[in-house]
């Protein structure tokens, strides 16, 4: 399903991300961009940076059941720090038999980067973007 309201200013990250489950597609097809939410990371330690300033993210991508969890890294270093909360364009590129396997969702198995970080306002058929990785 889609949206087809030309605009709409959520009051959270999480009522767009819970909207996102509901009404749009979220279909995983390699290099469609989706919408998804940054975590706390699975280990407890926050959000890491990597040597390069890239990010390394648990994120919960947006699905018809709530959402799944898979590990992922920004292409760029943010300029503006991600915070557990913030919603983000998660593209994913293939997906990785034997990580799948290690998990009891087999979408875990999904490699993906983030590209740009959204705001929780949807306009004109997709979402503002507040930063984009470059």
């Amino acid at each position: 399903m889609t949206e087809d309201v030309p605009q709409r200013k959520f009051a959270s990250s999480m009522e767009a991300f819970e909207h996102a489950c509901t009404e749009h597609d979220t279909l995983i097809v390699p290099e469609h961009p989706m919408l998804a939410m940054v975590m706390e990371s699975v280990a407890g330690d926050g959000l890491r940076t990597e040597g390069d300033g890239c990010a390394e993210l648990t994120l919960r991508v947006a699905s018809e059941d709530g959402g799944f969890v898979v590990i992922s890294r920004t292409t760029f270093a943010p300029k503006q720090p991600l915070q557990p909360g913030d919603l983000v364009c998660w593209v994913p590129l293939q997906q990785d038999a034997e990580l799948a396997a290690r998990a009891q969702d087999s979408r875990f198995g999904w490699v993906g980067l983030v590209f740009a970080s959204f705001e929780p306002e949807w306009v004109e058929d997709e979402w503002v973007v507040r930063e984009f990785f470059e």
